[in-house]
C-alpha cells in the first residue's frame, strides 16, 4: 500500500512538473504583472515589469512611472491618456496603443498613457487629478457605462476598484485582494490556465463568445439615475476638469451620456461606422484596427480646438 502511495504521489509530481513546464514554453497563459497602491491611493503596477502574451505573440512592458507602455520622449506639449483595460491593450504590441497612432497623427503632440484594468470613472478623475502637476493641454479619459455605475457604492460594492460613497461623501481607494495568493497563481503557469479555463474539470462559462459592449442598452433604474447625479455632482465640486475630455466608447447609454452633458461634461463620442471590425472576434477589446479607428476619431476632435 505505501509503495502504491509513493508511486502515485511520484507521478502526479512528475505530471505537475510537465505540465508546467509545457505550459511555460508553449505560453498557453498571459504574465500578469503585478501591482501597488501609490501614496496617492491609485493603483498602478511594480514599475520595470515585463511580461509575454498568450502564445508569445507578443511583450508587454510596465514603464518606471508603473504604467503600461512607453513614456513619451518629451513633456512639451502634453496630452494625458486615462483609462482601464481597453488603454492598458496588453492583447496588442505596444505598437497599437493610443499614444502611439495619436503622435503619428498629430506630432507637435506629445501622449502620456496612465492605464489599468479595472480603473472606474472615479479612480480616472482622481489619476487625472495627479497628472495635473505634469501640466498637461489636455487629459483624455476613455470610459464607457460601466465605469460610471461601478464606480459608485450604493450601485454595486466592489472593494477592488476605487468607488464613491455617496451616504459618507468620500471616495474609497480599492483594496489589492490577496495579492501573495494571486503572485502565486500567476507564476504557477499550470495552475493558472486550469483555473482561468476550467472548474472541476467544467469549462468555465465565460469562454462563449461575449457580447458586443451595450448593444441593446437598458435603461436606467431611478436608483442609478440619482446615484450617477450624485456621483457627478462630486465630482464638479472636488475636481478641476476644465482641460478633461471624456472619450466615450461606441454604443454608450442615451441616458447616462445625456446625464454627463447636463453637468458640463465635454465627450468625445466615438461611432463604431461598421466598416471595420474593431474588436477581437472572442473578446470586446479593441484589436489593432480599432484602436487606429479610436485614435483617428479622437485626433480630429483635438485638431479642431
Amino acid at each position: 500500500m505505501k509503495l502504491f502511495l509513493k508511486n502515485i504521489f511520484l507521478f502526479c509530481l512528475v505530471s505537475l512538473l510537465f505540465g508546467e513546464i509545457v505550459c511555460r514554453f508553449s505560453y498557453v497563459t498571459s504574465d500578469i504583472p503585478s501591482r501597488i497602491i501609490d501614496k496617492n491611493n491609485i493603483q498602478k503596477y511594480n514599475p520595470n515589469q515585463t511580461g509575454k502574451w498568450i502564445g508569445n505573440s507578443h511583450s508587454w512592458h510596465i514603464n518606471k512611472d508603473g504604467w503600461p507602455g512607453s513614456l513619451p520622449k518629451s513633456r512639451k506639449n502634453l496630452i494625458t491618456i486615462i483609462g482601464d483595460s481597453y488603454v492598458e491593450n496588453f492583447m496588442n504590441p505596444d505598437s497599437c496603443r493610443q499614444s502611439v497612432f495619436l503622435k503619428k497623427m498629430l506630432p507637435t503632440y506629445n501622449f502620456y498613457e496612465a492605464s489599468r484594468s479595472g480603473v472606474s470613472f472615479i479612480e480616472a478623475m482622481s489619476i487625472a487629478s495627479v497628472l495635473d502637476s505634469l501640466q498637461p493641454l489636455q487629459q483624455l479619459i476613455y470610459i464607457h457605462d460601466a465605469d460610471l455605475l461601478e464606480s459608485v457604492v450604493q450601485i454595486k460594492k466592489m472593494p477592488d476598484i476605487t468607488q464613491y460613497d455617496s451616504e459618507n461623501i468620500k471616495i474609497i481607494p480599492g483594496i489589492l485582494k490577496s495579492p501573495g495568493l494571486k503572485k502565486i497563481l500567476y507564476n504557477w503557469k499550470l495552475i493558472y490556465y486550469l483555473y482561468t479555463n476550467y472548474s472541476f474539470g467544467i469549462k468555465h462559462k465565460n469562454d462563449a463568445k461575449p457580447k458586443k459592449e451595450n448593444i441593446k442598452n437598458k435603461s436606467l433604474t431611478l436608483k442609478d439615475r440619482e446615484e450617477l447625479k450624485k456621483l457627478l455632482s462630486y465630482v464638479n465640486r472636488t475636481f478641476n476638469k476644465s482641460n478633461i475630455s471624456l472619450v466615450y466608447r461606441p454604443n454608450g447609454n442615451p441616458e447616462i451620456l445625456k446625464l454627463l452633458t447636463n453637468f458640463d461634461f465635454k465627450i468625445i463620442l466615438l461611432v463604431d461606422h461598421k466598416e471595420k471590425e474593431w474588436s477581437f472576434e472572442h473578446d470586446p477589446h479593441w484589436t489593432c484596427t480599432g484602436h487606429e479607428e479610436a485614435a483617428e476619431q479622437v485626433s480630429l476632435k483635438l485638431s479642431r480646438k
